[in-house]
Formats: C-alpha cells, sequence, structure tokens
C-alpha cells in the first residue's frame, strides 16, 4: 500500500481534507491506495482490491468519459494530466476530488499511472457557505439603499413609497442596470446634495431645473 501524502486545509476554518496517493498498473488494471484514497472511496484498507473498474464505478456519471480520455491520454502520450471531479463513494456520499497524474514506464512505454488525489469538499463547501452569506448580506445591504433611495423620491416628488419603488423600477429598466445600481446612484447623488440634479437627468421633476440643479417655478416644492 503506497504512503499518503497527509491533509490539508483550505480555508483554514474548512477543516482536513484527504489526500492520498495511488499507483495504476496499465497492464493488469491493479491499483495501489494509500490509506487516504481508501477512505475517500468509503472503505478501509484491505476491505476491497482496487482496480480500475472499482475506480470508474465510484466515478459520477457525468465525469467518467472525461476520465476515461485522460487515461487513454497519458497511457498513449505519457505526460501528466490533472482534474477536478466527483467521486461516489460506498455510501453514496458523493465527494468532490482533484487528481493530479503522471505517466511511468521505460523505453517509452506506458507501464503505469501515478499521482495523488485531493478531497476538496469540504472546501468546496466552505466557500459555497462563504458565497451563500456573501449574497445575503449583498440582499440586505441592497435592500437597505433601495429603501434610502425610495426615501429620496418620497421627500422630493412628494410620492408614496409604491410610486417611489415604481420610478426606482423603471429607472432601471429603461437603463438596463440593476435597481440596486440605481438605488445607490441616486443616494449618493442625495449625499452630495444633487439628487435633483439626477432626477432631472432621469426626467423624474415636474419642472424643468436650471444650471444650479434648483427649479425656478416652485413646482417641486409645491409637489411636496
Amino acid at each position: 500500500m503506497l504512503l499518503g501524502i497527509g491533509a490539508y486545509s483550505f480555508p483554514p476554518d474548512s477543516g482536513p481534507c484527504l489526500a492520498g496517493t495511488f499507483y495504476l498498473d496499465v497492464a493488469t488494471g491493479r491499483l495501489d491506495w494509500s490509506e487516504e484514497v481508501f477512505q475517500i472511496h468509503g472503505y478501509t484498507p484491505g476491505e476491497v482490491v482496487p482496480t480500475l473498474e472499482l475506480l470508474m464505478a465510484h466515478k459520477h456519471p457525468e465525469d467518467r468519459g472525461p476520465i476515461r480520455r485522460l487515461i487513454a491520454d497519458l497511457c498513449a502520450r505519457g505526460g501528466q494530466q490533472a482534474i477536478f471531479h466527483r467521486v461516489i463513494d460506498s455510501h453514496g456520499r458523493e465527494h468532490h476530488v482533484f487528481t493530479a497524474a503522471e505517466a511511468c514506464g521505460d523505453s517509452g512505454n506506458v507501464t503505469g499511472l501515478r499521482g495523488f488525489t485531493v478531497d476538496v469538499s469540504r472546501a468546496v463547501d466552505a466557500a459555497s457557505r462563504h458565497a451563500a452569506a456573501e449574497a445575503i448580506r449583498g440582499t440586505y445591504a441592497s435592500r437597505e439603499l433601495i429603501e434610502q433611495a425610495k426615501g429620496v423620491l418620497m421627500g422630493l416628488l412628494g410620492v408614496t413609497a409604491v410610486e417611489a419603488f415604481g420610478i426606482l423600477s423603471s429607472r432601471s429598466q429603461n437603463s438596463n442596470v440593476k435597481l440596486a445600481t440605481v438605488a445607490a446612484q441616486l443616494v449618493e447623488a442625495a449625499v452630495k446634495g444633487d439628487a435633483r440634479a439626477t432626477l432631472c437627468d432621469w426626467g423624474e421633476l415636474p419642472g424643468q431645473l436650471d444650471s444650479a440643479g434648483h427649479d425656478p417655478a416652485g413646482r417641486l416644492d409645491r409637489a411636496g
């Protein structure tokens, strides 16, 4: 049995990820697995005899074609290759793994493939959770901006909350810009004192503004 290469952790808080080595005898289809590779496939060392047939049976159906092509290419041309794929272990659990392999032999004849496999499932899960958390935070931040922008519109135009949201939505559709971005633009303009000029550019003011962003006719004041 081959020696493993231990475990790694990335991100640091994702916990240890199994990493092990393997060797495939091209002529016989027999495999040597380190203890970690057995574990990745849901076995204990000695529980099964690893073979190429067993290996392929544990690959996700969608990944079997690319893996077969990788093995065939290494056997035909030599060199090194790597692939991300999925393993379905003996308990039916799906693992995301990274495998790197190189051809080995003599006189130009490939007699075996050796390499390592790293179970990156925990890192993938941690990254997914982080992305989900960021998306949730982004959603709440967007809602807050939209509410602020609605407040600006309600204050300047004397419209209701529903009407203010309609103005933002129309601007988003007409300019092909995300609603949160439109809201952020208006809020930023309001902070700078340019909200009325921005609304004039949007065509939402009831009167024309002068170059200073004022409403000479006073229609905004009456609207408020």
